[in-house]
């Protein structure tokens, strides 16, 4: 079994607080989930394992594992990205008053990304293909130099853009948009088994258990565990 380290929800909210009020501007983001091989690399410096609390700030270079998988949270609206495994992608963050200017470029892979719909701040993903812009919104981008890019909308809205013919559609929930490197757009229905795994969402499934017991005065009483 991979091990999996998560930052608690109470340390994530200590975390929140102390890094807005310590650093401000200079931070874009944290980890709050990592499991498999997940590596950083800073500007000018070598790849280093991820663990869960590590800082992202502008221009981080993530890198995952065939076994990788790492979940990050934005520091301003609290946006999520999931990034599963062979996923490169450089991030970038640029503050603008109380929100953060997002950018992705994605080199190659597949993510998730969960958008704030109370955003504070742009959101793109870009490949030399393609161009993702989003507001308040869930999907997956899975990204392969080859053959091109593909957006699977699950919620919201997306706006894609071929950067090869300048042709610009819009994706919706339960829509597939595809991006090609020969400046085909093509926006289809998506195919069920086309939709990554969540990760995620497959480990956080709440478990829950009933035990009935009798107090002293015999009335019965019926306790419910959560559990994972």
């Amino acid at each position: 079994m991979r091990k999996v380290r998560k930052l608690t929800a109470l340390g994530l909210t200590a975390f929140f607080l102390s890094s807005i009020s310590l650093y401000g501007a200079e931070r874009i983001a944290v980890v709050t989930k990592v499991k498999g091989t997940v590596e950083l690399r800073k500007s000018g410096s070598n790849f280093k394992l991820v663990t869960p609390g590590i800082v992202l700030f502008d221009q981080d270079f993530i890198k995952t594992g065939s076994d990788g998988f790492m979940v990050m949270v934005y520091l301003d609206d609290k946006s999520m990205l999931k990034i599963k495994q062979n996923t490169n992608l450089q991030i970038s963050g640029t503050r603008k008053g109380k929100g953060i200017s997002k950018k992705i470029d994605m080199i190659v892979g597949t993510l998730k990304a969960e958008i704030s719909k109370e955003r504070r701040g742009d959101f793109i993903i870009s490949t030399p293909t393609t161009v993702a812009s989003v507001k308040g919104t869930i999907f997956w981008f899975i990204s392969n130099p080859l053959f091109g890019d593909q957006v699977i909308g699950l919620e919201g809205l997306i706006e894609l853009q071929n950067l090869i013919s300048g042709e610009v559609i819009i994706v919706g929930a339960g829509m597939t948009g595809i991006s090609t490197p020969t400046g085909d757009l093509e926006l289809q229905e998506t195919i069920d088994s086309d939709i990554p795994e969540d990760e995620d969402e497959a480990e956080e499934e709440i478990n829950e258990l009933k035990v009935r017991l009798k107090d002293a005065f015999g009335e019965e009483k019926v306790f419910i565990i959560k559990y994972r």
